[in-house]
């Protein structure tokens, strides 16, 4: 590691080699003295083209050069130096006209062979990406609480407003709250950047697809969904299973339920159609009325799917489709 020729002294030849962060050593004058290997790899400038000129005009931004300059005549005239002796943050330049954040210590010495200021720069770059992720972050983080909040608000009153008792409003708040935390629990898994349709319909029906139970089938093409279309996919095949469990297929020992899904529009892709179909009953008698759970699946298939949806109460049980915009069509299992 080379220094200025009138400073060449074994003491600051150690710390300029051994430093961990970059060094940089400046005279009294404003010109630079020493200059470590580190400060060459952050700052761009080799040993040879830094010496011997003006700090300012080599990694000070320019718009922090004047008050550079008038610090260090301030200190020159006063013997004050309000940056001296301790950490601050700030930017420095490289070579090719970045600026990057940096820590920067600044230390007077007069045990060379001159008083010099002695420089402790550290790139901290890396810290303020971090920062910056992390307050993004923290801002998405509240923003999905809030709507979460907002979709468990009105999951409760609506709940409430169609149950009789107590009993049944919190048995079936329970429920639709269990099918928010499975989603929210999958969508967690990926950085909430989405999740398959299949695992969808494994983590609802799965217990009815064992080997031993068989009352419960599902397939289709691989499709990625996003986070907003696994949130009010994971209600409406919750209602649709509540249902079959409480007056549908999965009421009865020979009910079956078949769920399947396809690309509607393949030469073009975009729109999703996706099948239920409950068989294995006998004297369906339509309802007069659609009760909550229907209300609730036909509000959030329009509202948050842009969905069309039709059902259907066949001979041995209800048919429901729904197709909606779920990006281009993929291929595989």
């Amino acid at each position: 590691m080379a220094v200025a020729k009138d400073l060449k002294r074994p003491e600051l030849g150690a710390i300029l080699r051994t430093a961990l962060d970059a060094v940089v050593v400046m005279r009294l004058d404003g010109t630079i003295a020493g200059w470590n290997d580190v400060a060459h790899r952050i700052f761009g400038w080799s040993f040879d083209e830094a010496i011997g000129r003006r700090m300012s005009e080599v990694i000070i931004p320019p718009q922090h050069r004047e008050a550079h300059e008038r610090g260090l005549q301030h200190y020159l005239a006063t013997g004050q130096g309000p940056v001296l002796d301790r950490h601050i943050e700030i930017t420095a330049l490289r070579r090719d006209g970045r600026e990057l954040p940096i820590e920067l210590s600044i230390t007077l010495t007069r045990q060379f062979d001159e008083p010099v200021f002695l420089g402790f720069l550290r790139d901290i770059s890396e810290r303020h990406e971090a920062q910056r992720r992390q307050a993004l972050l923290l801002a998405e983080l509240n923003h999905r609480v809030k709507n979460m909040l907002a979709v468990v608000a009105g999951i409760a009153h609506q709940t409430a407003r169609a149950s009789p008792s107590m009993e049944t409003f919190s048995a079936s708040f329970s429920g639709r709250l269990e099918a928010l935390a499975r989603a929210h629990e999958m969508l967690t898994a990926d950085d909430w950047e989405g999740a398959r349709l299949a695992d969808l319909a494994e983590a609802l029906l799965g217990p009815y697809a064992l080997a031993h139970d068989r009352r419960a089938s599902f397939g289709g093409p691989a499709v990625e969904l996003g986070a907003k279309q696994v949130l009010s996919l994971s209600m409406i095949l919750h209602e649709l299973v509540s249902n079959a469990a409480k007056y549908g297929a999965l009421s009865q020992p020979d009910g079956r339920i078949a769920l399947d899904w396809s690309w509607s529009e393949p030469e073009v892709g975009g729109r999703l159609l996706l099948r239920w179909k409950e068989s294995g009953l006998s004297g369906i008698v339509p309802p007069t009325r659609d009760g909550f759970g229907l209300k609730m699946i036909a509000l959030s298939a329009g509202h948050e799917l842009g969905a069309e949806t039709q059902t259907q109460w066949q001979a041995d049980g209800l048919a429901f489709t729904l197709e909606f915009p779920a990006g281009p069509a993929r291929t595989g299992n």
